[in-house]
């Protein structure tokens, strides 16, 4: 809900999040374990859990020494000081401040709690990220108790969605480390790779046609490949210019007209350049450029009979659309002979499961 509402970027909804999670009291029933987990990560493991379970959880607690403490939580055992930082950073001598304003607390401990792990400037704060606070959360909602009441269970819905979000926030920090990571190393080198990229899917297309013949010769006499050029022209977007497309596929000898025209086959479509483009008219990571698999559907009528059944006619002369799997597959080999094969392994299991209803539908 917070990233829904747009704040999960804004510190003072964790705090009160978090406040809610750590407190015995309320509805979610977590009683005192991430409290618990908190203490232990802060060298404070050995506090008996009855002592926790009355605890008194405060926010935005000032002290006369000018210090503003986000979570105070008084127990019978000790006081918790949490300085939270989601993506703000240390004020001048804040720790020092907070450390100096609880130390007569029994038994004080500091918790200077981060999305990236920061470092307090105070030695008395334990830092903590937010992502083993989200471990402890999970695990705390594991091992808690089954709820009897709705109230309980939309408490329980709620902490769930918060860990949901705080585990988001991790993995997109996590992914930025690696992204950088990655261009970093190889940043100049990309330009060249995705140049080779198009060169291998062009050498793919090119690969692929005599590839369906031995794959049609294996499936029987009957079957034969058919390769036809068309304008594509977006239904959704029915304004755009249309612009050439290349399919190459697998027919039955019966799916052909009369005068050898193809009614339908199941194969592999892909975008050709267009006159005057400089760069090749495939790219993986672009809607409109990626190959796509399925049956190809030139005939209007048998277009019109198989429509309703697949679901998806949004491309016109394509049914069944799903995008060719170019990942490229682990280990080593010829990159362009072992993707083929993926497209080919792909293009047979629609091969199995379509035919049959093409079939149908031809004869209708």
């Amino acid at each position: 809900m917070l990233e829904v509402l747009g704040l999960a970027d804004l510190e003072r909804h964790h705090q009160k999040m978090i406040a809610w999670l750590l407190d015995p009291s309320q509805p979610h029933q977590l009683g005192e374990r991430l409290l618990t987990s908190m203490l232990k990560r802060a060298g404070h493991g050995d506090l008996p859990a009855q002592a926790l379970a009355e605890a008194e959880v405060l926010q935005e607690v000032e002290q006369p020494t000018g210090t503003r403490a986000d979570i105070v939580i008084r127990t019978e055992a000790c006081t918790l000081v949490i300085e939270l930082k989601v993506h703000a950073m240390e004020g001048v001598h804040q720790t020092e401040r907070l450390a100096d304003g609880y130390a007569h607390e029994v038994t004080p401990v500091f918790v200077f709690l981060t999305l990236h792990g920061s470092r307090p400037l105070s030695k008395r704060f334990h830092p903590m990220t937010l992502s083993q606070f989200a471990d402890d959360l999970g695990a705390s909602l594991h091992g808690a108790p089954h709820l009897g009441s709705a109230h309980g269970h939309t408490a329980r819905t709620a902490a769930r969605d918060y860990l949901a979000t705080l585990q988001r926030m991790n993995r997109m920090s996590a992914l930025d480390d690696d992204a950088a990571r990655l261009w970093l190393t190889h940043g100049m080198a990309m330009k060249e790779a995705e140049a080779a990229s198009a060169r291998v899917l062009e050498s793919l297309t090119k690969a692929l046609p005599g590839r369906l013949e031995q794959v049609a010769a294996q499936l029987g006499a009957e079957v034969v490949v058919r390769q036809e050029t068309y304008a594509y022209q977006s239904e959704r977007y029915p304004g755009r210019p249309p612009y050439p497309e290349q399919a190459a596929v697998l027919a039955r000898r019966d799916w052909l007209s009369a005068d050898g025209r193809l009614r339908a086959g199941v194969g592999f479509g892909y975008r050709l350049r267009k006159a005057g483009e400089p760069q090749p008219a495939i790219d993986v990571f672009k809607t409109e450029l990626r190959p796509f698999v399925g049956v190809f559907v030139p005939d209007q009528a048998v277009y019109a009979t198989l429509s309703p059944l697949s679901g998806k006619a949004w491309a016109n002369k394509w049914l069944y659309l799903q995008y060719a799997e170019l990942a490229p597959p682990p280990g080593g080999g010829n990159l362009v002979e072992r993707l083929t094969e993926g497209v080919l392994d792909q293009l047979l299991a629609s091969w199995r499961e379509l035919s049959g209803l093409i079939d149908t539908a031809v004869r209708d």
